[in-house]
């Protein structure tokens, strides 16, 4: 018994140390976006908390685009919040009604230079823009939010996104 506790001991250690090492800076980031998380919360602050998606990502040395869906089911006002706050490189945020894989989709709203920002928009505002742009549709189901992310020094970062209903 001894001699296992001996065996083992030293492996648990260095598995503490590595996870301590290694974990250190993933659980700063995400303190960060609690924090991010909060001040968004408090954008939209009078509506029914829904929910939140967090988005993170490695800055690198080549452009990259995220994707996310938000289903907005009900007929209520959908208020959302994004921050960008943490992002170090130029970002811009489009908002379209369909996936990425769809080619007729159409772009609602873009948002350029949102690096270190944080912005607000409702459904309204979206189903306003959708309407204009294509008259015979009726209103956004969901809809999808396209992160396009340059390139710049490696560092990892992410993207908060909070909504809620309207009571």
């Amino acid at each position: 018994m001894i001699k296992l506790f001996k065996l083992t001991l030293p492996l648990v250690v260095c598995f503490l140390w590595i996870g301590l090492v290694s974990g250190g800076g993933e659980s700063e980031l995400e303190a960060q976006m609690s924090t991010l998380k909060q001040e968004c919360k408090e954008a939209i602050k009078g509506t029914r908390y829904e929910g939140s998606k967090i988005t993170y990502y490695t800055v690198r040395s080549s452009k990259q685009i995220k994707n996310i869906e938000v289903y907005t089911f009900l007929l209520d006002e959908y208020k959302f919040a994004i921050s960008a706050k943490k992002c170090s490189v130029p970002l811009t945020i489009k908002i379209y009604d369909a996936a990425p894989d769809v080619k007729e989709r159409v772009l609602i709203k873009e948002f350029k230079k949102t690096q270190g920002k944080n912005l607000k928009f409702s459904t309204s505002e979206l189903n306003g823009l959708y309407q204009a742009k294509n008259p015979d549709a009726d209103r956004l189901r969901n809809i999808h939010i396209e992160y396009a992310i340059s390139s710049g020094k490696v560092a990892n970062e992410g993207i908060v996104l909070v909504y809620g209903i309207e009571p």
